[in-house]
């Protein structure tokens, strides 16, 4: 795996609480099992690439606090370079993960206005391979993209429930699940709608369909790769995991449908205990 990754984007600490169900209004609910640890698409995504050994920068903040200590903790134990994180005068994000059987809902702590921007960031390693963000803002990827072209690194991109079609001329490589990508774009079909509108893009999309595994979409053309045999625990960080086992893998070579199957088998992985990582 030649090169290092920069995962540029979120940063949290997570408060993960394992439940038989959902609580009723009202009602007052003992958790089966609770964990406090780090989290953050982006920063799940760097840890998972970092134990498959890939040399992984963190780009993003944390408050100057003890959540934002314990999240940059995390990081560094975990072999993921934190000298891009800037620590910033405010409020550390966090998250509350409710993680019932076969579902997971998560509830972020208020939106701090921060003296920083994702632009703070765009400097990477003279030898960056790759750049895997959970920022969705045109300006940016347009500008990572120029960056791209003369540095030869590749892009990819959790959408995390938007959708633009410029980000697929910026991304090389784009993430998204089925139930938001259904959400926003108003259909029943969102992969067909993904395989027909983007047939022309050279970019390679990747739709997450749960326990059904994913759908691998380029060129206009749909090929789908089965979930491995797994027993669930906490679903909260597994899409961050596939994340990373799919960006190692093209990294190595693999062809899209291989490293889809990479991705569903560290996916297996992260819900298979409690917590993101």
């Amino acid at each position: 795996m030649g090169g290092s990754i920069c995962c540029l984007g979120s940063i949290n600490a997570d408060i993960t609480l394992l439940l038989d169900r959902l609580p009723e209004r009202h009602e007052k609910l003992a958790a089966q099992r609770a964990a406090i640890g780090g989290g953050g698409s982006a920063a799940n995504t760097a840890v998972w690439l970092a134990r498959q050994g890939a040399r992984t920068r963190m780009l993003g903040w944390v408050g100057n606090d003890p959540l934002g200590a314990m999240a940059l903790r995390d990081l560094a134990a975990n072999g993921v370079d934190t000298r891009g994180v800037k620590l910033l005068p405010v409020a550390s994000p966090f998250a509350v993960c409710l993680s019932p059987p076969d579902d997971k809902r998560i509830i972020f702590s208020p939106v701090v206005e921060a003296a920083w921007t994702p632009y703070d960031a765009m400097s990477f390693d003279e030898d960056v391979a790759w750049l895997h963000t959970t920022v969705c803002d045109a300006e940016l990827l347009a500008r990572a993209r120029s960056l791209a072209s003369a540095r030869a690194f590749a892009i990819s991109l959790e959408l995390d429930g938007r959708y633009d079609p410029a980000f697929a001329r910026a991304a090389n490589v784009l993430f998204t699940n089925q139930d938001e990508l259904a959400r926003v774009l108003g259909t029943e079909d969102p992969v067909g709608f993904i395989a027909q509108r983007h047939k022309d893009d050279a970019a390679v999309w990747f739709v997450t369909q749960g326990e059904h595994g994913v759908c691998v979409i380029a060129a206009g053309e749909v090929s789908r790769v089965a979930f491995p045999p797994v027993e669930p625990i906490d679903r909260t960080g597994g899409g961050d995991a596939f994340n990373a086992g799919v960006i190692a893998a093209l990294m190595s070579g693999s062809n899209a449908k291989a490293a889809a199957a990479a991705g569903l088998k560290l996916a297996a992985q992260a819900i298979g205990r409690l917590g993101a990582r």
